[in-house]
C-alpha cells in the first residue's frame, strides 16, 4: 500500500459550494435568534408577570389568540431573518463573492427562494420555541428548555457544510433537515 496524489483544483464547483453551504447554517442561526426571545415573552413572560390570565379571560378564543402569538414570533423572525441576510448578502456582493458563494451569481430567482426558504423555516421555529416555552413557568425556565433545543437546531445546519450528504426523499422527510439542504441546493 503507498500514498497515491491527486491533483485538486481551486477553482472548481467544490469550493463554491463550500462557501455557498454556509448560507444554510447562517440562516439556521439568524432565524432561530429573532424567534427566541419573543417566543419566550409571550408565553412564560406573560405567565411570570400575570398577564396570561387576562388574556385567557378575554373574549377571544383559544385558537385565536394563539395564531396571534404564532403570527408575532413569527413575523419577528422573518423580519430578523432579512435584515442579517440583507446585510450578508451586501457584505458578499462588496467584497466580491457573489460568484463564488452562488456559482453564476445572484438572481431574482434565488433571492425568492432563500426567502421562501425563510418563511418555512420561521414558521417551522416559531410554532416549536411557542410549543417547548408553553409548558414554561418563568423566563429562565424556558431559557434552559431553549438552550437543547437551539444545540439540536445545529446538528442540520453542520449537515449542510457536508459535501457527500445529498438531497435525497428519505432526508425531505425529516424536519429541519429538508429545509437546510433545500437550501443548500
Amino acid at each position: 500500500t503507498g500514498i497515491a496524489r491527486h491533483s485538486v483544483s481551486a477553482t472548481g464547483p467544490g469550493r463554491s459550494m463550500l462557501l455557498g453551504a454556509f448560507i444554510p447554517l447562517v440562516l439556521v442561526l439568524m432565524t432561530m435568534t429573532g424567534a427566541v426571545y419573543p417566543a419566550i415573552d409571550l408565553t412564560a413572560g406573560e405567565r411570570e408577570r400575570g398577564t396570561l390570565e387576562m388574556l385567557m379571560a378575554a373574549p377571544v378564543s383559544r385558537r385565536m389568540l394563539l395564531t396571534g402569538k404564532f403570527i408575532a414570533v413569527c413575523t419577528i423572525a422573518i423580519m430578523t431573518a432579512l435584515v442579517n441576510l440583507t446585510a450578508m448578502l451586501i457584505t458578499i456582493f462588496s467584497i466580491g463573492f457573489d460568484r463564488i458563494v452562488f456559482g453564476g451569481g445572484v438572481t431574482a430567482g434565488i433571492i425568492v427562494q432563500i426567502f421562501l426558504l425563510l418563511i418555512v423555516f420561521a414558521s417551522f421555529f416559531s410554532a416549536v420555541l411557542l410549543s417547548v416555552t408553553s409548558v414554561a413557568r418563568s423566563f429562565r425556565e424556558a431559557q434552559a428548555y431553549i438552550i437543547p433545543l437551539m444545540l439540536m437546531s445545529l446538528a442540520p445546519g453542520i449537515l449542510s457544510l457536508m459535501p457527500n450528504v445529498e438531497f435525497t426523499f428519505a432526508l425531505a422527510l425529516v424536519p429541519l433537515v429538508n429545509i437546510v439542504l433545500l437550501g443548500r441546493a
